[in-house]
Parts: C-alpha cells; structure tokens; sequence
C-alpha cells in the first residue's frame, strides 16, 4: 500500500441547466462545486441563450445574425446577438455574486489549482453550424474558418478570464464539439445536395484543435479539454484515439471529456484506448456519468457502488489508482441535471459524494 494517501477527484456539472434564473443556478453551482464551479447554461431562456448564443456572443471583431436555417456571419451583430451577449454577461455577474455570497472570509486562502470550468462550442462544430452570407457552412472557406477561429480563441478566453479572475480562480475551456465525427466523416448538412460539405483529415482536425488551444492559453486561458462527440454511427463513426492523441511537436490539450457509459460497459475498445491514454499521458479525463446508476446518486450506498465502479475502470485501463484519481473530472450526465432545480441539486450532490468516497475506498 502507498504511503501517499490518494487525492479525491474533482467534481463538476456538464453545463446545461433547467429554469431561466441565473441567480438560482449560480447558487447550486456553488452549493455543490465550489471548487470546480462552473458557468451554468440556461438554454429554458429561449434563442441566444444555448451554447451556440453563447459561444457566437464571446466573438471578437466577428458579427453574427440570424438566419432562417440558424446563425450566419454578418455586416453588423443582429438583435438577437445583442440578446445573447447580454444574457452571458448576466450568467457571469450571477455567478460571481453567488461566490462572493458562498465564501466565508475567516476560511483558509482559495487553493491554487482552482478552476473555473467554461465550456464553448468548439471552432469545428461551430465552423459546421454558423453560415457565411451566401448561405454555406463557414466550414467550406478555409479563410472564414480561420478568422472564426482566432475570434473564437481570442473573445471565450477574454471573456472567461476576466470572469475567473474576478472569482480568483483559474481558468478552464471545454471545446464542445458534438460534430466533430460528422466533420471527419463528410456528413456535415448541406443547405443543398448541390453543395456537399467536403470530410476535413482527421491530422488536419487534432492539428488545429492543439493549435486552437494554444491560443486559449495565449489569450488566457490555462487549461483547454476537449469533449468528443456522445453519440456516432454508420455515418459519423467515432474517433477517440486520435483525438487523443497529440501531433509530433505539438503542445497537447490538457485533458478529454468523454460519456462514461461506453468505458464502463467495455462497448468501445477505441474509447478505452483513448481515456487510458489521456491518463498514462498525466492529462486530465472527465467523465460524465457514473457506472451502474442510471438515475443520479441519492444515497451513501449508489455513491459506494459508482466509486467501486471507477476504480474498477481504473483497473481496466490500467492506470494506477493513486494518481488517477487526482486526474479525474466527475460530473452527471446532461440528462441527469435536465428536469429542475431540485434534481439538479442531487445529481451534482451525488457526484460529490462519489468523488468523495473513491479515495477512503482507494486506500
């Protein structure tokens, strides 16, 4: 047995949440993830106010509009972009004000390695989905893609910075990208059977997205992790190892997001590989998620049987207990934390008491 007694995993939320408060949500956050807090999405609020609203609004130097399919690039930002700069804006200030109300000034100093956990669209998925002005995907100029890129990097780590620092807290990026497999794969939606959206090379992809992450962390941001698609099939099959993967003499992401329930039923061999090389790497793996509740843990015994399950996965891959542990993101599902406040409140409570639990059982 170590002498060293294992460090418990980091436990946060996925993202999304219910209601249309940023004050309520701003509250749970902190509740439950004052270590690991991160800004909530309140999608119930309507258009502008989901990830890509979100994500288009932190753009620097670069206007959006609506357009009838979604969002295209523009001469001027649009009304309902205005709409969703001013609801990120009210997120941070919410949840600022929810850690100046949940700190108690005789505690001990913030640690160091605190985070605070913003998750983006991803410069591929947002590439796919935003339109140039004629109405084809950004993803077909290269030029656009560029400039999207660099205004993408340059506003979410601006804006994510100034937050964190405002909170004390250093900074965390999550590149949301659910059509990465579809852009390797070449089956990206087209306005038209007449203007097919060309496959990007998957070295092409891990290329730029290390390259992406480099200026995140050029524009202030510390740490850069990738979430990979949760779902594939016949026409966008999935990719994990190379994405895990770093190019020769490229700096690598710090860490891959992955859907627990693939890794825990052994149904994807590439998954595995992927997340045991994530951790013999000494990155960090967040996984959303635990093994064999499907509903989100409500007592000490759920959090016992999901923590004996991580460790069983650890074992599968591998990777020594001890210092896996303290690479660990654990989070819910999307879906655990979609119907209201007060499941939300016990999902994110349950992986705190499983991420809690993991090292006395570790040990």
């Amino acid at each position: 047995m170590s002498a060293v007694a294992p460090v418990a995993p980091a436990h946060t939320g996925p993202g999304p949440m219910p209601g249309s408060d940023p004050r309520e949500a701003a509250r749970i956050v902190m509740g439950e993830c004052p270590g690991l807090p991160f800004l909530p999405e309140l999608p119930g609020r309507g258009p502008g106010a989901d990830l890509a609203g979100r994500s288009l609004a932190m753009l620097a130097d670069l206007p959006v509009d609506v357009s009838p399919r979604g969002w295209r690039l523009a001469q001027s930002r649009g009304r309902l972009a205005r709409v969703a700069a001013d609801l990120v804006d009210r997120d941070g200030d919410a949840l600022e004000e929810a850690d100046e109300l949940a700190r108690d000034p005789e505690s001990a100093p913030l640690a160091a390695a605190r985070r605070l956990q913003v998750r983006v669209v991803g410069p591929w998925t947002l590439a796919a989905a935003l339109e140039l002005p004629g109405g084809l995907p950004v993803l077909t100029d290269r030029g656009a893609r560029r400039d999207l890129a660099a205004s993408l990097a340059e506003g979410s780590a601006a804006w994510a910075a100034r937050l964190a620092g405002r909170m004390r807290a250093g900074t965390r990026i999550v590149l949301d990208e659910p059509m990465l497999w579809r852009v390797a794969a070449g089956t990206v939606p087209a306005p038209s059977q007449f203007d097919p959206v060309p496959p990007v090379p998957v070295v092409q992809l891990v290329l730029a997205l290390c390259r992406f992450a480099d200026a995140l962390r050029a524009a202030g941001a510390d740490e850069v992790l990738l979430r990979v698609p949760t779902t594939s099939g016949p026409e966008a099959p999935a990719l994990f190892t190379a994405f895990a993967e770093t190019p020769r003499g490229e700096t690598p992401l710090d860490g891959l997001c992955l859907d627990a329930a693939p890794l825990y039923a052994a149904r994807s061999h590439d998954a595995l590989d992927a997340a045991g090389t994530v951790l013999g790497d000494g990155r960090i793996l967040q996984l959303e998620g635990a093994a064999g509740v499907g509903r989100p843990i409500a007592d000490r015994a759920a959090a016992e049987q999901a923590a004996n399950a991580l460790l069983g996965l650890l074992d599968r891959l591998a990777a020594p207990r001890y210092e896996s542990l303290a690479r660990l993101v654990l989070t819910p599902t999307e879906g655990q934390v979609a119907r209201d406040s007060s499941a939300t409140t016990r999902a994110l409570a349950g992986v705190r008491q499983m991420a809690e639990i993991a090292p006395h059982i570790a040990e």
